[in-house]
């Protein structure tokens, strides 16, 4: 395989970056002086850069794709924090207030899906749309243990903690593994440049190992409950039909729950597997799909 890993790490967009309580928010921007404003959250493991083959297609959006913290180029979290999915969220509000002091859309995919709910949650009217690809909060966890899962919580923080950097002999190596989490080779090498960085002992992976570990706890389906009513926006959930959301089981659930407490939930079908947003054969479509809902 040969690439070039020369290339930008912000794909087709511009390289910005915002600070919060001391951390570094780095970010792709498309359209810069386009209206309204889309901020884009990626999901676990991911970067802004998967937003780069949707973004210009969402024009005249102005489109701002973030890194979140541990991922990409922007900063790890303090080794006394943690990366549970709500522990963005205050510094994801004060960058929104940096980039916009008015209406903001909200679009999340898969984790970045179930944050983007709470962020609109938490930003009320302010938010006027709310689109998530292939995620909403996770309700695999109901039955697990809660001591149980904060013992794992503790033992996997002590382990990430002392992990040393992850490096990566070939790009051929970083793709297969991030085959193991669902990715196809494109969709693999497009965050790569964003993913890695490249130095004489090899590939070094940018991602926080702690993001590997347990969360502390999950949020209980009350809970869920109130995030997903506190949503006052209208909501455009899409489903892959090669995704998460379209198993049988759990996901049912949780579509479910969240059609109960939206306000107004459209939901739709679209061909792609859980990374459907960065597959070029689906992109045009899914873009319309989303100008469409959001005029």
């Amino acid at each position: 395989m040969t690439i070039d890993f020369l290339g930008s790490v912000s794909g087709s967009g511009d390289a910005i970056s915002c600070r919060a309580d001391g951390l570094i928010y780095a970010g792709i921007e498309w359209q810069p002086e386009g209206d309204p404003v889309v901020i884009a959250i990626h999901g676990w493991l991911d970067n802004a850069l998967s937003f780069d083959q949707i973004a210009p297609g969402l024009s005249p959006c102005r489109v701002i794709s973030l890194d979140l913290s541990g991922h990409g180029l922007s900063s790890w979290r303090s080794p006394d924090s943690t990366y549970n999915i709500w522990d963005d969220i205050p510094q994801l509000v004060a960058v929104v207030d940096q980039i916009s002091s008015g209406p903001v859309i909200i679009m999340g995919h898969s984790r970045g899906a179930a944050i983007a709910t709470i962020l609109a949650s938490i930003l009320g009217d302010r938010c006027t749309h709310l689109v998530l690809i292939d995620g909403l909060i996770n309700a695999f966890n109901d039955d697990k243990n809660t001591v149980d899962q904060l013992s794992r919580f503790v033992a996997d923080r002590q382990k990430y903690l002392a992990r040393e950097a992850r490096f990566f002999d070939s790009l051929d190596d970083f793709v297969m593994r991030r085959r193991a989490f669902g990715f196809d080779d494109s969709s693999a090498l497009k965050l790569a440049s964003r993913a890695l960085e490249q130095s004489s002992a090899g590939f070094r992976l940018r991602t926080d190992p702690r993001l590997h570990g347990a969360s502390a706890l999950w949020l209980s389906e009350a809970q869920r409950d109130e995030v997903y009513a506190g949503v006052t926006a209208p909501v455009l959930g899409i489903c892959a039909t090669e995704g998460l959301l379209t198993r049988s089981g759990v996901p049912e659930k949780m579509l479910t729950e969240a059609g109960r407490h939206f306000r107004q939930f459209d939901c739709i079908h679209h061909a792609g597997n859980h990374h459907l947003h960065m597959d070029p054969t689906h992109t045009a479509s899914l873009a319309d799909n989303i100008k469409t809902f959001l005029t």
